[in-house]
């Protein structure tokens, strides 16, 4: 029986291989002709980073939540029918891609052959419309949608009532909202009849600006996005936090850090930080930039014991942009800085924690930072 990776060499078009874990496992002479990487440099990196597609609206096809590795993780086939990759020359080539699931022997290991992709290149002379992919919400930071991997100008909106509405839906994928609830969330004080009026527009509108009136699901007196057609960044988000907790509880220090890696880097900003005052995010707000920091340290804590003490310092750093309060990552900035040899911004970052957390809190460092502080010094003398 021939094995997976094994269709790879024998394919005559471009193919490789990927793991669950997203890692290329096998790379063809054909994807080297195309790519202009070879094999050996290919093999072992997360196939995100060496085929670095785009679409041609200009928009990343690759990266932490894109849609073909969210297909491969969930067991379904993904396909482009037109995007362009940097190719082995000057100018960008144009390429269609199909894949092939592999059946799972041991669900459970990452490590498994996952997908085969075939990559086909296009000669320019039309190629098919892209296929249609789910609804693409960006949630954390700037609010923003794509469809077909197209960028929907919400800004432009008219009706404002659809553009919340489709927030509003989008934080409970997978579920129909009661129309009461929905109205009460829209308009709070407003009259039933009025309210149900106003819903019914905002549907009808939200369905015509989208062009796909499917996309909005209707029953029992109930609204919400179709199951399976939505991509949300907050949920790729949060699962990618599950996994490198999940690995670092497991011992597996390079697969953490590249699942909280990969997590950090999709939190562009605070969940719809469009809607600073609105009541009905603000719980969910606060639950993501929680799990922000968590992973954060996380991410820190398993760089630090690897020794990559620059990189985890950034992470601290980049922690602290968010709120200067978080103690443990002045703490943790403190330690890389030693561990490098650079006592001397070791206490430096000691005094600006002390006097954030005097300004901010009126409150003094806790015992173990000021512990930490005192190594610090008596390594200095």
């Amino acid at each position: 029986m021939i094995k997976a990776r094994e269709y790879v060499r024998l394919s005559s078009e471009a193919a490789f291989a990927v793991s669950g874990d997203l890692r290329v496992l096998a790379w063809n002479k054909s994807a080297e002709y195309i790519f202009g990487l070879a094999a050996a440099d290919a093999v072992g990196c997360r196939c995100s980073d060496v085929v670095a597609a785009e679409l041609p609206s200009g928009e990343p096809l690759c990266g932490p939540d894109c849609h073909g590795g969210i297909c491969f993780r969930n067991g379904a086939p993904f396909s482009v029918d037109d995007c362009s990759v940097s190719g082995s020359g000057q100018e960008p080539i144009r390429v269609s891609m199909s894949s092939l699931i592999v059946p799972a022997d041991e669900p459970g290991d990452p490590s498994r052959t996952r997908a085969l992709i075939f990559v086909h290149p296009l000669d320019g002379t039309g190629a098919k419309p892209a296929m249609p992919l789910p609804l693409h919400i960006r949630m954390l930071g700037r609010f923003s949608v794509s469809l077909n991997e197209c960028p929907v100008s919400v800004e432009t909106w008219q009706r404002k009532a659809a553009v919340k509405l489709l927030k509003i839906m989008a934080m409970h994928p997978g579920h129909l909202m009661v129309r009461d609830r929905l109205v009460e969330l829209l308009w709070p004080g407003v009259d039933e009849k009025h309210g149900r009026d106003r819903l019914k527009v905002a549907v009808y509108s939200l369905r015509q600006l989208l062009g796909r009136g499917d996309l909005v699901e209707h029953a029992d007196e109930a609204y919400g996005l179709r199951t399976g057609a939505v991509l949300l960044d907050v949920a790729v988000f949060e699962r990618l936090v599950a996994e490198g907790i999940r690995h670092v509880r497991r011992f597996r220090a390079d697969d953490a850090v590249t699942c909280l890696g990969d997590a950090l880097r999709l939190y562009r900003g605070d969940y719809l930080e469009d809607d600073p005052y609105e009541e009905w995010c603000a719980e969910d707000r606060m639950r993501l930039r929680e799990l922000y920091f968590e992973a954060a340290e996380y991410l820190a804590e398993t760089l630090f014991e690897q020794h990559r003490y620059g990189e985890a310092g950034r992470v601290c750093n980049d922690a602290l942009d968010r709120e200067s309060c978080r103690e443990v990552f002045h703490r943790m900035r403190m330690e890389c800085l030693l561990a490098q040899g650079r006592a001397e911004e070791a206490e430096r970052q000691y005094r600006r924690c002390r006097e954030t957390l005097d300004r901010e809190l009126g409150v003094e460092p806790l015992p173990e930072t000021r512990r930490l502080a005192e190594r610090i010094r008596a390594t200095r003398t």
